[in-house]
């Protein structure tokens, strides 16, 4: 992490010292005390749940050399040597880590968006790049308007390329975001139907994460998605540079072969002038090629060796909730794709559903898809269409919404059609609708909490691979 003096501090935030030496120094950030070091900052935000200023006295005990607040704490309590007194935390860690940017200046910057795959596609991307260069990348999720500036300020000095992912839940928070990296490359890896219920249409979901397109800097790049029209649209509002991806024919890295399956992984074909090259990737299904693909398209738009990448990408794992296979007991193999979904997310995974090769049955435990508004009720009977005409023959479907997607799918004529008020009950019964070599995709929105059921299914029963 980058070290910045009090000075620094001050001239980032605007704030006014209450306590302290300006030339001692900082070298770590967090708004979460259970993470403090010592000669850490740490920022005392107001949440709607808790203050942070309940904790400066723990931040003191843990080693916090320096704090952020916004009012004067009292003084009979354990405090950090340092104060810095601001009108607003939150904004005071955005300038912070707005100042580290531009202090890393040598630093190329990937900004990464997108309905799907964006968390995917940045890791793919930093494997990808690191294999010729020290890369830093967004861990975990902290890709919203408090992790984007943590993952600033967390930014080793001495790397040579950062892949930062935004993430949004309304309009405006791209463009903000977007002011804050200030990146070299801009990627949007697709436009869908997630979070509809706060934009009210595709179309204002494609403007606001078309915001990062329209504040890229002139010399920046963007990398577009061809075959997304809504994404090829909105990159008309930049006017530098251009890497387009996709299967469209014109594609810059054009995709000329998938094999959609989910074991052992996807495979594609990429072109890139005259370069051709397979991908063995080890994450199931056509949306991790497309976001290998993607991925791929941002290290050539930092001038990185392509074919180096792709043998990167190859040794990639899928991260728990997002794809990964457990082989069980009794030949049954599972993939948990759990973290989240949405009806696009969904579509894609029952169509690698369908097409991969199982010696048992077609199984999908599939949980509410969150967010979608008016829609939501349409959207989840249509997924029962869908799971029927996928060749799903067991469906387990959990939560309210959820109970539509049943009805639909018996109608429409699975075989097996159960449905749970919640992941815990479901979770409870899974094992008594398995049977020898079945293929189970467990899929559902995040607040759904399905990774109950990838536990109860994995706990006990574990395979040989």
């Amino acid at each position: 992490m980058p070290e910045l003096a009090v000075t620094e501090l001050l001239k980032a935030t605007g704030g006014v010292l209450l306590r302290g030496e300006s030339q001692i120094t900082v070298d770590s950030y967090v708004i979460d005390t259970r993470r403090i070091r010592e000669g850490g900052l740490f920022f005392a935000l107001r949440g709607t749940r808790t203050d942070g200023h309940r904790f400066l006295a723990e931040a003191a005990t843990n080693g916090a050399t320096a704090a952020v607040v916004e009012r004067e704490p009292e003084s009979d309590q354990p405090l950090p040597p340092v104060l810095i007194k601001v009108d607003d935390a939150v904004a005071a860690l955005a300038r912070c880590g707005e100042y580290v940017r531009r202090k890393l200046s040598t630093v190329k910057w990937i900004g990464v968006t997108g309905s799907n795959g964006k968390t995917t596609t940045k890791e793919l991307m930093a494997a990808g790049l690191s294999s010729a260069a020290k890369v830093h990348r967004t861990a975990g999720n902290f890709n919203n308007h408090l992790g984007v500036p943590l993952t600033l300020l967390a930014c080793p000095a001495d790397s040579e390329i950062a892949v930062i992912e935004m993430a949004m839940s309304e309009p405006g928070e791209i463009a903000e975001l977007t002011k804050i990296v200030d990146p070299d490359v801009g990627v949007v890896t697709n436009v869908r139907a997630v979070h509809i219920e706060n934009f009210g249409s595709l179309d204002n979901i494609a403007a606001a994460k078309g915001e990062l397109y329209a504040l890229l800097r002139d010399r920046a790049t963007s990398v577009v998605n061809a075959d997304d029209v809504h994404v090829r649209l909105q990159a008309t509002r930049h006017v530098g540079p251009q890497i387009t991806f996709g299967q469209h024919p014109q594609a810059d890295l054009r995709m000329e072969d998938l094999e959609n399956r989910f074991i052992p992984g996807a495979r594609f074909v990429y072109r890139y002038q005259d370069q051709r090259r397979q991908v063995h990737l080890r994450i199931g299904g056509a949306h991790a090629a497309f976001n290998a693909l993607a991925a791929l398209a941002g290290v050539v738009a930092v001038g990185g060796d392509l074919d180096a990448a792709a043998d990167s990408l190859e040794q990639v794992e899928p991260g728990a909730g997002r794809g990964r296979v457990h082989r069980l007991d009794r030949d049954i193999v599972v993939v948990d794709d759990s973290y989240n979904s949405s009806p696009s997310a969904l579509a894609s995974i029952l169509e690698t559903l369908r097409v991969s090769e199982t010696t048992g049955r077609r199984v999908l435990v599939m949980g509410d898809m969150l967010e979608l508004g008016s829609l939501e009720d349409a959207l989840h009977r249509e997924a029962g269409k869908r799971a029927a005409t996928s060749g799903v023959e067991v469906l387990v479907a959990v939560g309210a919404l959820s109970r539509a997607t049943a009805d639909v799918a018996r109608r429409a004529g699975v075989p097996e059609v159960y449905h749970f008020k919640d992941a815990a009950r479901a979770a409870g019964s899974i094992w008594d609708f398995l049977r020898e070599g079945d293929l189970v995709v467990v899929k559902g929105s995040r607040g759904i909490h399905l990774e109950r059921v990838v536990q109860a299914l994995t706990s006990q029963h574990h395979g040989a691979g």
